[in-house]
């Protein structure tokens, strides 16, 4: 689950980056922008996802101890 978080969290920090970067002239950016566009439209929902994973694992580790 860590991983998974740490994942989101990354992709999170990228799609950001790109829809920042977007219209700047790297293609990189672009093209991810092309590709996923509701992700570098809203970039948030990937954050609010890891959040979501964050609690969820608050949680399951609450109820272990």
């Amino acid at each position: 689950m860590f991983l998974l978080i740490l994942a989101l969290l990354g992709a999170s920090g990228v799609f950001f980056f790109a829809s920042a970067t977007q219209y700047s002239g790297w293609s990189w950016s672009y093209e991810l922008c092309q590709q996923g566009t509701i992700f570098c439209d809203h970039p948030s929902w990937i954050l609010i996802a890891a959040g979501i994973a964050i609690l969820f694992e608050m949680m399951r580790t609450m109820t272990n101890a």
